[in-house]
Formats: structure tokens, C-alpha cells, sequence
């Protein structure tokens, strides 16, 4: 992928916008490029932004891990960016990871509903709170064992272009969710949260009460930077695992 092939960002949320779109040229990128981005000289005449924004959309790509950076010379595209171009499944991410695990994947008891926006939601989506929210709950089972208990919200705006049936909501959604709005999901940001099995979550995880879970609340944005999904997942640890790679930073 050519530097030249990204839109020049307007001015308002030029680093934001920088941000997203050297993402984008990072993992588009083929393995037998060069592993190093342009200069900021380069990039902020390509991007039509001033140098102190290019370096300042750098250093967030540091420290997410996107890259490396030493003085003198130009940015170094690390090993784990390299690595997310395999790892982002827009079509089924959590079928992928289930599969990479080792396990068949089942996907059931599938069930949507409209509710109104709590303030964490609302929050999460830019959105103001009670305004309705499309909510997706479905199971993910590994070889019909129960793994993963997942809820997707999704901001009315965005339900509201035609029909939709339980196959669309179902490993797919994420597809789905694009096509209906003509936009492509490029990251996300992910918390993780202790917790433990109680009521609905046990029930559809066959977990008795209080037992240890892993949760994350996961946001999706598009590649405007627009936050379109807020989503919890709850994993039965026995099954999934994760691993996580981290970056040293020396000064």
C-alpha cells in the first residue's frame, strides 16, 4: 500500500484522523515492504498536517504498540503490528479465536431486544444516555461446550436500513453491521474486567454461581473514528486463553 493512496485529514481532528490513517497504511501494508514508516517530513507534506501533528500521532502509535522509535532515525513498524493483520477477522472474530483455540464453533440462543442507553453506554458511544440501543445476546459454544457469552449494543442510527434475520446477528454481525452502513470497522479498544458467573451469565455458561470469569467490554470503531459497537464478552477461562505482548519503552 502506497502512503499516497491515504486521504489528507482535515485540520479539525488532524491528529485523530493521522492516527487512524497510519493505522490503516500499517496494516495494510505486505510483509515484503519495508518495515519502517516515511519521515514525518514526508508524511505531514502526504497528510497536508504540520510536523508537531505527525509526531504527535506517532507517539500514540508507540505506545499502543504500532511502532518503535529511536532518535535520528524513522519509525520502525513492530513485529506485533505485523501480526494484527492476521489476527482482524471483521467477519467473525470471536468464531476465528474459538477456531484458533482448537475448538468447532456453535453459535446459539441468539436473542435482540431494544432497550434504552445506560450512561457507561452512552459514554462508550457518543451518544446521549436513554437514547434506544439494538441489544444482541448470543452464546458461543467450542465443540458444544459453552466458551463465551457475548452481548453487542448497537445505537438505533444504525438498525434502522431494512430487515435483519438471526443469521445476520449471529458469527457474522460484524459484517452485516458494514454492509448495512457502508463503513469497515479498523479497531477497537478493550477493557478487562474481573468478574464472576451470577444469574443470566451463569445460566448460559452452565457455570455455578461466583465462579471466576474473564470479561471484556469492548468499543468498535469504524474507520471514521466513529464508535458504532459497545460489547461485553464473558469467557469461561477453562476453554479460551489469552496472551498479551507488551512493548518496552527505553529512555
Amino acid at each position: 500500500m502506497s502512503i499516497r493512496n491515504i486521504p489528507k485529514v482535515h485540520k479539525q481532528t488532524a491528529t485523530k484522523q493521522a492516527i487512524e490513517y497510519l493505522k490503516k497504511y500499517i496494516l495494510e501494508s505486505n510483509d515484503h515492504e519495508k518495515n519502517k514508516l516515511p519521515s514525518e517530513t514526508h508524511l505531514a507534506a502526504e497528510l497536508g498536517i504540520s510536523r508537531l501533528t505527525v509526531r504527535e500521532a506517532l507517539t500514540v502509535l508507540e505506545n499502543e504498540g504500532f511502532i518503535t522509535r529511536s532518535q535520528g532515525s524513522s519509525s520502525t513498524i513492530t513485529t506485533f503490528a505485523r501480526k494484527l493483520t492476521e489476527k482482524i477477522d471483521h467477519a467473525g472474530e470471536l468464531k476465528k479465536f474459538i477456531k484458533d483455540c482448537g475448538y468447532e464453533v456453535l453459535v446459539d440462543h441468539i436473542t435482540y431486544s431494544w432497550e434504552k442507553s445506560t450512561k457507561e453506554q452512552a459514554e462508550a458511544l457518543k451518544i446521549t444516555p436513554d437514547d434506544e440501543l439494538f441489544i444482541v445476546k448470543k452464546r458461543f459454544c467450542a465443540d458444544t461446550n459453552p466458551a463465551v457469552y457475548c452481548i453487542n449494543r448497537i445505537p438505533r442510527i444504525y438498525m434502522n436500513k431494512g430487515p435483519f434475520s438471526d443469521n445476520d446477528l449471529g458469527e457474522d454481525i460484524f459484517s452485516f453491521i458494514e454492509h448495512k452502513n457502508n463503513f469497515y470497522f479498523t479497531h477497537d479498544f478493550m477493557e478487562l474486567v474481573p468478574s464472576v458467573a451470577s444469574g443470566e451469565i451463569g445460566k448460559m455458561l452452565n457455570l455455578a454461581e461466583n465462579t471466576p470469569l474473564l470479561r471484556l467490554d469492548i468499543t468498535k470503531y469504524t474507520d471514521k473514528g466513529i464508535p458504532v459497537m459497545y460489547n461485553t464478552e464473558y469467557y469461561v477461562h477453562d476453554l479460551i486463553k489469552f496472551t498479551a505482548s507488551r512493548t518496552i519503552t527505553h529512555h
